[in-house]
């Protein structure tokens, strides 16, 4: 085995596959950095200690994903990146970096694929850095991987787990053998006691279901179906179960179109656009009987926790970030431009315009009633 020594630049890797790990081995892993992702990042860390046991694993979140992480059986510790003065100020970084050294850990796992993900466990001169071979960070992963060339044609939950499997043979650990990837992800117990509160009085006196709108994408316009649709399917999913309760979901972001859809639906419709913490909207969404998503961060999260759901996909590819779940129905007009990819549509949006409420409204009352 090649050894690892010092140098001005850092550890320096002496051979690709000089990777040790023993019993107690300490492994830090960088999360993604928005919430759909980090979901899909929980398939990697279930293999990553499935594959080696007795690895103790902290994953490195920033504060908005990190209760993603918080309950999940694969991690022995979440660690919240600070990010005052943007993350970037240098007394900050000067305190990441020492926190990090203190860990002592062996080996960092780099989900993300910006400069800084990959730099900031260089400062902290982890021996051991493996990350995928993007944006000019060679020189600061001592295991640099190459992306996949499956990228873009098989789900994005597996561009994480081949991270894992490269780890896995480099150190000469088991690779696969795992079973079908499934995301794992647990309702933190505060978010849900504080989730319950909510609901129980927004159900007082219903019978009926209890429905998620979630009308946001924190990617761009592109990605999201127009507020009057909302509006219309709240309509007549409330005429069919009147029962029925709609809340509509999202971050502060979101309050201007969460008011105009709750509008012309009354006392039904409750809006917690700005009034919910992750770990909060995690246990809110545990709760309901449907959720009706755009593709967004929410949307995984209900994956995750097992909720029929219907996703509304227009510049998006749900064949790499579509739910992962038995239990989700995709509605999507493909056309000769899309997937494009982009944050706002340069055309029409007829990928989204041309999908109607009583389309969404049918495949609502499938998930509903057990389609």
């Amino acid at each position: 085995m090649g050894r690892i020594y010092p140098s001005r630049l850092g550890w320096r890797r002496m051979r690709e596959n000089d990777i040790i790990v023993r019993s107690g081995s300490r492994f830090l892993v960088r999360s993604s950095n928005w919430i759909g992702d980090a979901v899909m990042n929980t398939p990697a860390l279930t293999a990553l200690k499935s594959r080696f046991p007795k690895a103790r694993v902290s994953v490195l979140a920033l504060p908005r994903v990190a209760p993603v992480f918080t309950a999940h059986p694969a991690v022995d510790e979440v660690l919240v990146l600070d990010t005052q003065g943007g993350g970037l100020a240098l007394r900050h970084r000067a305190a990441q970096v020492r926190r990090l050294r203190e860990g002592r850990f062996d080996l960092a796992l780099v989900f993300p694929n910006s400069f800084d993900a990959a730099f900031l466990t260089w400062l902290a001169r982890i021996p051991r850095r493996v990350g995928y071979a993007t944006d000019c960070r060679r020189l600061f992963l001592t295991t640099p991987v190459a992306v996949p060339e499956n990228r873009g044609r098989v789900h994005e939950i597996y561009y994480y787990l081949a991270l894992v499997d490269t780890l896995a043979r480099r150190a000469g650990g088991p690779e696969g053998g795992v079973g079908t990837p499934a995301l794992s992800l647990a309702v933190p117990g505060p978010g849900q006691v504080r989730a319950d509160r909510i609901l129980q009085e927004i159900r007082e006196g219903s019978t009926g279901p209890l429905i998620g709108f979630n009308p946001g994408a924190a990617y761009g316009p592109a990605k999201c179906w127009p507020a009057e649709r909302f509006a219309a399917l709240g309509g007549e999913l409330l005429e069919r179960y009147p029962g029925a309760r709609i809340l509509v979901l999202g971050t502060r972001n979101e309050l201007a179109v969460a008011a105009e859809i709750c509008r012309p639906l009354g006392g039904r419709c409750c809006n917690l656009a700005g009034r919910t913490s992750l770990g909060e909207v995690m246990g809110v969404i545990a709760r309901l009987d449907l959720l009706v998503t755009n593709d967004s961060g929410l949307m995984h999260v209900g994956a995750a926790l097992g909720k029929p759901l219907v996703a509304i996909f227009g510049s998006t590819n749900p064949l790499t970030t579509g739910p992962w779940s038995e239990r989700g129905t995709v509605i999507r007009h493909a056309l000769p431009c899309s997937p494009c990819l982009k944050r706002t549509c340069p055309e029409d949006f007829s990928c989204m315009l041309g999908i109607g409420a009583e389309e969404v409204f049918q495949a609502c009352v499938d998930r509903l009633e057990g389609g």
